[in-house]
């Protein structure tokens, strides 16, 4: 009987180690899965973006500068008398370039304007020719005159004395004109281009005449000779005005100035090669 108690309780001992075994291989052997579903944290980001759509139609503003050149006054060659079976009293070759002041009214405001009108295309000429005066008239831009008068003094040297112009202010050359109608610039009692009988006065610079406050003319590209000799052919030995000889007085002094400066470099320079080839050297003792 103790030793049936003694198996009983071996067995028990047994039994609870095989349970014990049993639960250890059951906690061993079975994976235990354990899905964490953590709550999603939402992060909202504002990105403000303005993008150009596709459709969107792209305004380019271009500013174009656009620069007018001066027209070139045309240089106008006239002879008197026109008969070329005549000698000729008078010779002239010259540019005529008016700039004119005027009245406009533009809805009520009025202001003073200018137009520049040139002699550009001629509607014929005439003269007169005297012992003692001559006259070029020249006719332009369809009703426009400009007259020239020369006068013979002491029979020795002759000038331009007068001039008059006579023009149209209409609306197609002055814009918003508030006075149209025909004008008259006179200047009198000038001595102009004067120069010696028998010869020409030639002036390739503009020379600037104020006529009056509204008319001021630029004249260039100038050589006359009125009084003509009946021998003459075309124009005798010319009187120069100071405009065109000032570029060649100034340019004489620059060039006399730069020989002398390149003759004085040569002299030093000279002068220092001949010092280093006469140098004395070292003495033997």
């Amino acid at each position: 009987m103790k030793f049936t108690l003694f198996a009983l309780i071996i067995c028990s001992l047994i039994a609870s180690s095989l349970c014990a075994d049993t639960t250890v291989a059951t906690t061993t052997t079975t994976t235990t899965t354990t899905t964490t579903t953590a709550k999603p944290t939402t992060t909202t980001s504002t990105t403000t973006s303005t993008a150009a759509p596709t459709n969107a139609t792209t305004t380019t503003t271009t500013t174009t500068t656009t620069t007018t050149a001066a027209p070139i006054v045309p240089v106008q060659s006239f002879r008197l008398p026109i008969n070329e079976s005549i000698p000729a009293c008078l010779r002239a070759n010259l540019s005529l370039e008016f700039n004119i002041t005027y009245l406009a009214d533009n809805n009520g405001t009025q202001s003073n304007e200018s137009v520049r009108v040139i002699l550009d295309e001629l509607d014929g000429f005439s003269g007169e020719c005297e012992k003692l005066s001559e006259k070029l008239s020249i006719d332009f831009k369809k009703g426009w005159n400009m007259e020239m008068v020369y006068t013979l003094v002491s029979n020795s040297y002759y000038e331009l004395s007068a001039l008059t112009l006579k023009y149209v202010v209409d609306t197609e050359t002055f814009p918003n004109a508030a006075n149209p109608g025909a004008k008259t610039a006179k200047l009198m009692n000038q001595t102009l281009f004067s120069a010696n009988k028998g010869n020409s006065y030639k002036c390739f610079s503009e020379s600037d005449v104020t006529m009056n406050d509204e008319v001021k003319v630029a004249i260039t590209n100038y050589q006359a000779q009125p009084f003509l000799d009946e021998k003459t052919k075309g124009f005798d030995t010319a009187i120069e005005c100071s405009g065109d000889t000032t570029g060649t007085s100034k340019l004489v002094p620059i060039i006399v100035g730069s020989a002398l400066a390149i003759l004085v470099i040569m002299v030093l320079v000279a002068y220092i090669i001949g010092r280093r080839k006469h140098r004395p050297g070292y003495q033997q003792v």
